[in-house]
């Protein structure tokens, strides 16, 4: 850091003026001039302006404060430098007025064609970090190293050895390596949190893939499940297999019912005209043997005998005709009946996949009902809501009315400018009180007798010029107090103006911002207001997508069971479509058609056979005469014949009894196949439904599966990820311990200790005739054993080793200057700072004439590792050794520098 310009205004002794001091020339400057003229002062704007810091504000609560000339507002400091070869500026102001005070920091890059190039930040304090950052140097470093303020050479010899080598970690500019470590140790951090992340996040996708042993086991169950209901199936369909084979054995069983009934009946038809026949003959034979005994015309009954034999052979006829129709009947309806089931299974599928499709819809209908029932309902809530918001749009329409706000303005103008006029008396009457407290003060001078000189311009004052100035000065205090009695009567009147607007006036912001929050919330009404309107209006359509949904749905379902109950009502129309069975049931009807058309009457052969019994028995009467006695052989030949007959027509019978006895539970059988037919379908119904929430269970168990398989691939990068933030974390770590106090830190200020030394020595030599020498340990032994880190300095002279506080103040400036020049070359020489620029504030008044000699010898050997050194003395023997003085006069008016130059 090289200082080329330095502008101050109002800082401590310089007054209103801007006062520039020109640096950029001058290799080596001596800063001369009374005490309390401001010498110092300038040293102190340089630190002020660089780290709004100043020896003379150390003390002070307020800092900048302190550094203001008495009776001043605003006071400004600006410095030109060059740093690493770049120009820069800093400019620092400070005003107090009323209320808080200001403070304003600029830094900016002068480039080569003079452009400004801000570097300001957003925030003094950020700024302030830039201008520390890019002269890699704090204040605490530079006062202890390059400056030797007045009174305080021994700043860096007195510190503790941990504070001194804290300050020369500073110097070295380690704070870097701090700064690498601060940054190693907090990306080490967020390492360790995001690997507390990941380990969180692994220990979760651990116990979700706790899980998989349970999702594979209940996978395979439902495998199993779905196992064991395809076998059910297959059960099931074999039962209605064997159910329909017996029921086609029933049928088949049920023909042959029919078929021994029809012989049955044949046989007992033929069975009673046996007996008949029997008795007739037998009846025929008494009646012969009867006629024996007595003789009739018998023409008349053999005509009607005729008629009665051919119209019986006609019934036998059209009786044998209908027995063959009958059994070819039973056949074809046999035949029939085997298609009919064959088509009914068929139809009965198609009908039950109908009904499937049917409670599919239903279920779609009543899922859309639902969703209808919400959204009415949400419907419902907007309509309320709605109405609410339009209830309290009204109501703010009504109550919100808008305040005068143009009135309001004027009046918040007129009371602003009355405050500030306010402000401005007040700041007018401190300024009056200061003067008054001034002009007491120069009074009290003047009337002091053991002061000669004036106050002002340090002359000596005649008695004459005395009384001249106690009258001057009770008119000033006149003037003064008259003005100050007006500002503070204006004052008064003028605060009590305050106090009374001030309540009205924060009446009509409390309106105002009334009024803001009602319109607000009457937008916010209206916003809503819209948003409900437009939310109502989706849900409107929707509610009419989900009426359309259903009216279709409900078309498409009426079709349907129209269908069903069409196909259920048709099923004979179903059977009659079909060829086969078309022509099966024709040749039924047929043959049903020609039964009926053979006009078949039982009772009139009954009645015939009976009159023709009758006949021929009076024929037996009248024509057997004759021949009766030979026909009575005869019939006892048929009767013998019958009951033989009859004997077998009775054991075929009883076999044909036992045969039926047989056949007595087909009905009872088939009502038992029907039922189980049912019970069947029931528990293939109900094995459907398990069959689908099985595969829908399965499904779910699948996707979960699935997602697990991922969490499992995801663990696996986690775990991944887990080793490399351990190595990263140990590499963070590494880090952060090699660039810590005890690691390069610790090596760099070792290292630097001897050349410290060596410079130290060489200075201390020609300052001592190569009486003294410094030592500096780093390391000392501790009594329990092992060493301690620490910074001693030792010195050794022809009493030997002593510590540097048995020195005298001449010894200990010498030592001190020694290690602060050797510290200040260190400070130049190291890399990465900016430091060229040596300081020193007096502290020559404790050196004899041979020790000024010898350091002025000191100072002029060293100026050539410096591109600028700055001395501040008033010591006559020193002045004249320099070739350049920077006079600093104090006037009226303010501190002024002359530069005079006398080769």
């Amino acid at each position: 850091m090289i200082p080329l310009q330095l502008q101050l205004k109002n800082f401590l002794s310089y007054g209103s003026d801007v006062q520039t001091i020109d640096f950029s020339h001058y290799p080596l400057i001596c800063l001369s001039g009374k005490n309390g003229h401001g010498k110092s002062a300038l040293l102190d704007a340089l630190t002020w302006a660089l780290w709004g810091q100043a020896r003379k504000t150390t003390a002070t609560a307020k800092a900048d404060q302190g550094l203001l000339r008495l009776g001043e507002t605003q006071m400004m400091v600006s410095l030109d430098l060059v740093c690493n070869g770049q120009h820069y500026r800093v400019r620092r102001e400070f005003a107090k007025t009323y209320g808080k005070p200001y403070a304003a920091l600029d830094f900016a890059l002068i480039q080569d064609d003079d452009s400004v190039v801000s570097l300001t930040d957003k925030t003094i304090r950020k700024t302030q970090e830039k201008i520390e950052k890019t002269l890699h140097l704090d204040f605490e470093s530079f006062t202890n190293s390059a400056f030797l303020r007045q009174g305080q050479a021994n700043e860096f010899s007195k510190k503790s050895p941990k504070d001194r080598k804290q300050l020369l970690a500073n110097i070295l500019g380690l704070d870097e390596y701090e700064t690498i470590r601060k940054k190693a140790a907090e990306k080490g951090k967020v390492a360790n949190n995001e690997k507390k992340s990941v380990l969180t996040l692994q220990d979760n996708l651990a116990h979700q893939l706790q899980k998989v042993p349970e999702v594979n086991a209940a996978l395979k169950e439902t495998e199993q499940e779905l196992t064991a209901i395809a076998d059910k199936e297959a059960k099931f369909n074999h039962q209605r297999d064997g159910l329909a084979k017996e029921q086609q054995q029933l049928a088949e069983k049920n023909n042959k019912k029919q078929l021994l009934e029809l012989k049955k009946e044949q046989l007992v038809k033929e069975q009673n005209n046996g007996k008949k026949l029997l008795r007739e003959v037998t009846t025929q034979w008494k009646q012969t043997h009867y006629k024996q005994l007595r003789f009739g015309d018998h023409t008349t009954l053999e005509k009607e005998k005729a008629a009665l034999v051919a119209t019986i052979n006609k019934h036998q006829n059209t009786l044998q005709k209908l027995l063959e129709y009958k059994e070819t009947f039973l056949q074809k309806k046999e035949t029939l009946q085997k298609l009919e089931q064959t088509l009914n299974a068929t139809h009965t599928k198609k009908v039950h996949e109908q009904k499937i499709k049917l409670e599919r819809l239903s279920l779609e209908k009543n899922t859309c009902e639902k969703q209808l029932l919400e959204l009415s309902k949400k419907s419902d809530e907007i309509k309320k809501e709605l109405t609410e918001r339009t209830h309290a749009i009204n109501e703010l329409e009504t109550t919100n009315k808008k305040p005068d706000l143009t009135k309001i303005e004027q009046y918040e103008k007129q009371f602003e400018k009355r405050k500030n006029y306010y402000q401005q008396w007040i700041t007018q009457g401190n300024i009056l009180k200061n003067e008054l407290t001034n002009l007491e003060h120069k009074k009290k001078l003047v009337h002091n007798e053991q002061a000669p000189s004036c106050p002002l311009c340090e002359q000596n004052l005649s008695a004459s010029r005395k009384r001249f100035l106690k009258t001057t000065f009770l008119d000033q205090e006149r003037t003064i107090k008259h003005k100050l009695a007006r500002f503070t009567k204006l004052i008064t009147h003028l605060k009590k103006l305050l106090l009374e607007q001030h309540p009205q006036l924060e009446q009509y912001k409390k309106e105002c911002e009334a009024y803001k929050v009602s319109t607000a919330q009457h937008d916010e009404h209206r916003k809503q207001h819209t948003k409900l309107k437009k939310t109502l209006q989706e849900i409107t359509a929707q509610q009419e997508q989900y009426k359309n949904t259903l009216k279709t749905t409900d078309q498409q379902l009426e079709a349907l069971k129209k269908q069903i109950t069409q196909a259920e009502q048709t099923a004979t129309q179903y059977f009659t479509d079909n060829d086969d069975y078309k022509k099966q049931y024709q040749q039924l009807q047929r043959i049903k058609k020609n039964i009926h058309d053979l006009k078949y009457d039982q009772a009139a052969h009954k009645t015939a056979t009976e009159k023709l019994a009758a006949v021929e028995k009076e024929l037996q009467t009248y024509n057997d005469l004759v021949h009766q006695l030979s026909l009575q052989e005869q019939r006892k030949t048929i009767v013998h014949d019958h009951c033989l007959q009859l004997k077998k027509i009775k054991k075929t019978l009883l076999k044909l009894t036992k045969d039926h006895a047989t056949y007595n539970d087909l009905d009872k059988k088939k009502e038992n196949i029907e039922q189980s037919l049912k019970t069947l379908q029931k528990n293939v119904t109900e094995l459907t439904q398990q069959k689908e929430q099985l595969l829908q269970k399965k499904g779910q168990l699948q996707t979960e599966q699935a997602t697990l398989k991922n969490c499992e691939q995801e663990h696996k990068k986690l775990n991944k990820k887990v080793q490399e933030l351990n190595s990263t974390i140990e590499d963070y770590q590494a880090i952060a311990t090699a660039t810590s106090k005890d690691g390069i830190q610790a090596l760099l200020i070792e290292d630097a200790i001897p050349e410290i030394e060596q410079e130290a020595n060489e200075l201390l030599a020609k300052l001592t005739d190569n009486q003294a020498q410094i030592f500096i340990e780093s390391l000392r032994d501790l009594k329990k054993g092992g060493t301690k880190e620490t910074l001693d300095i030792k010195i050794s002279d022809a009493l030997g080793i002593r510590p540097y506080e048995l020195f005298s103040g001449g010894e200990a400036f010498r030592i001190d200057f020694a290690l602060r020049i050797a510290i200040s070359k260190l400070l130049a020489r190291r890399s990465g700072t900016a430091l060229q620029t040596l300081i020193i504030d007096e502290g020559f008044g404790s050196q004899d004439e041979q020790g000024l000699t010898n350091i002025m010898d000191a100072i002029y050997k060293i100026q050539d590792d410096f591109c600028k050194v700055i001395i501040v003395s008033h010591l006559n023997s020193m002045k004249d050794q320099f070739p350049v003085h920077f006079i600093v006069n104090k006037g009226p008016n303010g501190s002024k520098v002359n530069v005079l130059e006398q080769g």
